[in-house]
C-alpha cells in the first residue's frame, strides 16, 4: 500500500523523547539552582570585623561592587559558566528532537560545570553546589542513555 503522508524517518522514538525531557527538566533544575548558596565563608568587612557570607552563582557573575579588582574576573566567569551553560543545554534539549547535539552539548556542559564546582569551590561548597553536582552527575548518566537510544534507533532505521 502507497504512502499518502510524509513521514519523517527521523522522528524521536518515545525513549529519546523521555530522556530529552528529563534532560531539559534537569538543566532547567540546575538554572533555578543558581540562585542558591554555591560558596560560603568568613570575609572580612571593611570596619575589620568578620562576617560569615553564602555567595550565589549569580553574585559570582553580577558583582554588586562591580570589577574594580583584578581578581574579581575569574570569579565572574566561574559564575558565568555556573549561570550560562545550563541555560544553553536546556534550549538545546528543548529545541533540538532530532540530532545527537543535544547530547554532546549537555554533556560538555555538564562536566565543565561539575569540573569548575569541584576544582574551584572546593574548600568552602555549600547546598547549591552540592545539588548541582549531583544534577550533573545524573544528567551524565542520562546523557549516555539518550546516545544508546538514538544510536539504537539509527541502526533498526539501516536495517530496514
Amino acid at each position: 500500500m502507497a504512502k499518502f503522508t510524509a513521514v519523517d524517518e527521523r522522528v524521536e522514538t518515545k525513549s529519546e523523547k523521555r530522556v530529552r525531557i528529563f534532560l531539559a527538566v534537569l538543566f532547567f533544575i540546575q538554572t533555578v539552582m543558581t540562585t542558591f548558596p554555591f560558596t560560603q565563608g568568613v570575609v572580612e568587612l571593611e570596619n575589620g570585623a568578620k562576617a560569615y557570607q553564602h555567595i550565589t552563582a549569580l553574585n559570582l557573575l553580577i558583582q554588586t561592587g562591580g570589577y574594580q579588582e583584578i581578581s574579581s574576573i575569574p570569579l565572574a566567569l566561574i559564575g558565568g559558566v555556573l549561570v550560562i551553560f545550563p541555560m544553553v543545554a536546556f534550549f538545546f534539549c528543548v529545541l533540538d528532537s532530532k540530532s545527537r547535539i543535544k547530547y554532546l552539548i549537555s554533556g560538555l556542559c555538564s562536566v565543565v560545570c561539575a569540573v569548575v564546582i569541584v576544582f574551584t569551590l572546593a574548600k568552602v561548597i555549600a547546598i547549591g553546589g552540592i545539588i548541582t553536582l549531583i544534577l550533573n552527575v545524573i544528567t551524565l548518566f542520562m546523557t549516555m542513555q539518550g546516545l544508546q537510544a538514538t544510536n539504537m534507533r539509527m541502526k533498526q532505521q539501516e536495517k530496514k
